[in-house]
């Protein structure tokens, strides 16, 4: 090949990216849920990779949509496996925020949970910060993600639900979106599970919304009771086993939800947290940096 036809070739190799990247995939990087374009670029191929690997469907999905002005929104969950939070994003077109146990995040991808905003949660229950930041997101209109039985339960029974969730709910009043997750890889390991093919299933089960005056326990009753009717999977009252993975665990801590805070410790702060950060969602931090919103029709 001759020196100008390489260059001629070189050259419309780089027009063909440079139109592929600008009429292609940056129009597609800007339908994403928030406004970060390199979010949204693991948006679309956690969908990519949950129907290639997982063959996941969704039953009741027509239930979702974005909708700017409404409020925050809760989403409760059983937990059978490590890729339950993606199974779900995959189903959403805006972001959900996930609470993560702190000492199951690998120090090496910090960069990443601070990029999708992930909120650790101390398992010994002294910091209940997080618990903070949920209530202040849900109330500026963001959409939390919770699998109150506080680890993954591969067996078809309900756990036991820690009683953060039910303070959640009773805090900012927000409607839940009851989740059944079945089909996922049957293992507690958390890469084997990434890389197990499967035929995950997600239904969305319903919308519930619970009275002002409901008490915290009783909303958690109320969610694991509701979430064994739609399952058909029996409750289990024995309390899960601490796992041996994480150093507070280690060191002998009752272990707490990564996803349910517990209820136990409060600080002096808890109640003016509420007032602080204000409970109108077209004013909260949330609707300023992320304007798209969700919403579940009845």
């Amino acid at each position: 090949m001759s020196t100008p036809t390489f260059l001629l070739l070189a050259l419309a190799i780089w027009i063909g990216l440079v139109v592929a990247v600008r009429w292609g995939l940056l129009p597609l990087l800007e339908r994403g849920p928030v406004q970060d374009p390199i979010v949204n670029f693991l948006w679309w191929a956690n969908r990519v990779y949950t129907r290639l690997v997982h063959r996941v469907t969704f039953d009741g999905q027509d239930k979702l949509r974005r909708q700017r002005d409404h409020g925050g929104i809760i989403f409760v969950s059983n937990h059978t496996s490590g890729v339950d939070p993606l199974l779900i994003q995959a189903a959403c077109h805006f972001e959900v925020r996930w609470m993560m146990a702190a000492d199951m995040m690998i120090d090496s991808l910090a960069p990443l949970w601070k990029r999708l905003r992930i909120i650790p949660v101390d398992r010994a229950g002294k910091d209940r910060s997080s618990l903070r930041e949920a209530i202040r997101h849900v109330k500026g209109g963001g959409a939390i993600g919770i699998f109150p039985e506080g680890r993954i339960v591969t067996r078809g029974e309900i756990r036991p639900f820690l009683n953060g969730v039910g303070l959640l709910v009773a805090k900012t009043n927000a409607p839940v979106v009851l989740v059944w997750i079945s089909g996922t890889p049957e293992t507690e390991d958390l890469r084997t599970s990434f890389v197990t093919p499967s035929r995950s299933r997600v239904r969305f089960v319903k919308r519930v919304n619970y009275p002002r005056d409901q008490s915290a326990q009783d909303i958690t009753r109320d969610l694991r009771e509701k979430l064994s009717q739609a399952s058909g999977w029996p409750l289990n009252d024995e309390p899960l086993t601490p796992t041996n993975r994480g150093p507070a665990l280690r060191q002998g801590s009752q272990e707490r939800s990564a996803a349910a805070p517990s209820a136990d410790h409060r600080d002096e702060n808890d109640e003016k947290s509420d007032e602080d950060h204000g409970s109108d969602p077209s004013t909260g931090p949330y609707h300023a940096a992320y304007p798209n919103r969700c919403t579940m029709t009845a």
